[in-house]
């Protein structure tokens, strides 16, 4: 088939934001099912997940004024869990660790730990795998899909997946890592089969190395496609005349990895921007004075002031209502954010609505500056030449006159529920292709 057209989808947001939960939905969403490769590596990634999340936790003890070390037995588990090597493929659950794990997960100190996780960053999936640990320590485990869709591990690089619409249907084509920009080393991350240089700083390079043609013939092989209807617009017969191409782009959200984030800027048709709700607070990872929250606000007010992205749709995911939900009751949004004014007892719907609104404000208001940087640069330009019907002039003079048409679409989310996922992601490809098709004047 034919490729009609493509659309390149960037997604950004901070670190810990949901953005590779998202792409692992999707992946669900279209095809059903990982490849028992990619199960095994999560399989790996759920062990190191428990160890990590529990060091977390005990190694924050002394800052909130509790230890362990008094309780020989607790101390001892801690010691064997802090030294644990990674499983390898194919072992099982090392099972003289069950016990350590229970003890310290039970432990009062732990529990009593556990409400001040939003103050060191602690992974919000701990919850999930401790009350798991009986199944997961069985000879014969491997992971669910709502396991895969748990398990956290740092995005590094640049990670493309691309997703075709045929006439009547979404299906996943192929997902890989990116070359990463020169100057920075060779890495991989759980889901990604292979990265490597880039021959062109800012440009994304066409090619991929062989590394990562095996793994997408492997991939190919491996799964078995279903599709995901769509609101499909063609020519009536039934007839596939040709194929629309999604290929979303996810790069790591710490601040370590947000340098390599204007390697991905070119030709971007919609820019997806996810705010963990639940972040309003907790601190992020690399600085704990840093409300996620506010990380998360002055990251999207650089997004809307970007150039770049002047006649770009940003697509808004307000994620993790789940959890934003349960904890309002026992931390008020007023406590972080004081210019609040909803019902300080929790209520949920007056919260979302509340970012929702701060985030919209920030999206205006960057129209405006970008408008307000075209008329002084068109002035400049005139100041400095004479001759103003240069090409450069004319574009500074129409971006000047104009305002900006680009749209925001907020939605909230929870990126760890398919079914969710499943209904927005549909839309959000929908609205995509039907913007561009208004862009280019066919509606």
């Amino acid at each position: 088939m034919t490729i009609l057209a493509l659309f390149k989808i960037l997604l950004l947001g901070s670190g810990d934001s949901g953005k590779t939960t998202i792409m692992k939905q999707m992946r669900l969403i279209t095809d059903g099912s990982f490849s028992r490769h990619e199960l095994e590596s999560y399989r790996q990634l759920v062990f190191a997940n428990l160890i990590t999340g529990m060091k977390a936790i005990v190694e924050s003890l002394p800052e909130i004024g509790l230890s362990i070390e008094d309780d020989e037995e607790a101390f001892a588990a801690f010691t064997m869990v802090e030294h644990a090597a990674d499983i390898k493929e194919g072992q099982p659950f090392p099972v003289e660790y069950l016990e350590p794990f229970r003890t310290l997960w039970h432990h009062p100190m732990i529990r009593r730990a556990l409400p001040h996780c939003h103050k060191f960053a602690i992974p919000d999936n701990i919850h999930y795998f401790y009350a798991s640990l009986d199944r997961l320590f069985q000879p014969n485990y491997f992971p669910t899909n709502q396991d895969v869709i748990q398990t956290r591990a740092r995005t590094v690089g640049i990670i493309e997946t691309v997703f075709r619409i045929p006439e009547g249907g979404l299906s996943v084509s192929r997902h890989v890592s990116l070359p990463q920009p020169q100057g920075d080393a060779p890495k991989t991350s759980v889901t990604s089969d292979v990265s490597s240089g880039m021959d062109i700083p800012g440009r994304l390079n066409s090619s991929t190395s062989e590394a990562s043609s095996i793994a997408e013939e492997r991939w190919e092989k491996e799964n078995k496609r279903v599709t995901v209807k769509t609101k499909s617009r063609g020519d009536g017969t039934g007839n596939d005349s040709g194929l629309t191409e999604l290929r979303f782009v996810d790069v790591g959200g710490q601040r370590s990895e947000r340098r390599k984030w204007i390697h991905c800027f070119q030709d971007v048709t919609a820019v997806m921007f996810l705010v963990p709700l639940s972040g309003y607070d907790q601190c992020i990872i690399e600085e704990r004075s840093m409300n996620q929250m506010s990380d998360a606000m002055t990251i999207w007010e650089g997004i809307c002031t970007m150039e770049w992205f002047k006649d770009t749709s940003l697509i808004l995911f307000l994620n993790k209502e789940d959890l934003f939900a349960t904890k309002l009751a026992t931390a008020p949004i007023h406590r972080y954010f004081p210019d609040y004014e909803g019902d300080p007892k929790g209520d949920v719907e007056a919260g979302k609505e509340y970012f929702k609104r701060r985030f919209l404000r920030i999206a205006q208001k960057g129209n405006l500056q970008l408008q307000q940087h075209f008329q002084q640069q068109l002035h400049m330009q005139q100041q400095l030449t004479i001759n103003n019907s240069s090409s450069h002039s004319r574009y500074l003079a129409d971006q000047a006159s104009r305002p900006l048409l680009r749209q925001v679409y907020p939605h909230f989310i929870t990126a760890v529920n398919t079914m969710a996922v499943q209904a927005v992601m549909v839309s959000v490809a929908d609205m995509v292709i039907r913007n561009h098709l208004r862009t280019a004047l066919l509606l």
